[in-house]
């Protein structure tokens, strides 16, 4: 099991990494064609605007698994070992709760999309598609963060200590 998540993982890091590079690429030709010859193909921006839905979604689910998401200290840095695992445990089950509505709308959003056959001006494209990555992604992103809450959770309850994100004071 821990290999396939590792897989799993090594295959979203790439698939940003890729994406990311694709975004840049696209983006300089299209400056590039804009100010040289002074045209641009009507498909370039459409395009880069749904590899950016795309890859905010995906790195955002990367960010909770990493920790690279913001958030305050201040409280659980003083508190007690289990009062600060009581507190990431109700924050991570916060944030997954949200990231849950975010599932909701877009699967919303999704199949209003879909009833009315709505279709990209320039590419005409069926617009679910770059819409698919919202709810895709949000999924990962709460299943993250739901395992986040559930190991502090356990934490809390064998009373172990918490990581402190303070460095120690030289001697």
């Amino acid at each position: 099991m821990d290999n396939l998540i590792k897989k799993i993982n090594k295959l979203e890091e790439w698939t940003a990494g890729i994406t990311l590079l694709g975004l840049a690429i696209l983006t300089f030709f299209e400056t590039m064609l804009r100010y040289t010859v002074s045209y641009s193909f009507s498909w370039f921006q459409e395009l880069a605007n749904y590899m950016i839905i795309f890859t905010t979604y995906l790195c955002a689910s990367i960010g909770v698994k990493y920790g690279t998401h913001f958030s305050m200290e201040a409280l659980t840095e003083y508190m007690p070992d289990r009062i600060s695992h009581a507190l990431k445990t109700l924050a991570y089950l916060i944030s997954g709760l949200a990231v849950l509505l975010f599932i909701y709308y877009g699967i919303m959003h999704i199949q209003s999309v879909i009833k009315f056959g709505v279709k990209s001006p320039a590419m005409q494209m069926p617009m679910y598609i770059p819409y698919i990555s919202i709810p895709l992604f949000s999924l990962t992103m709460s299943f993250r963060f739901f395992a986040l809450s559930w190991k502090h959770f356990r934490r809390f309850l064998r009373n172990e200590p918490y990581e402190k994100v303070r460095k120690k004071e030289a001697r």
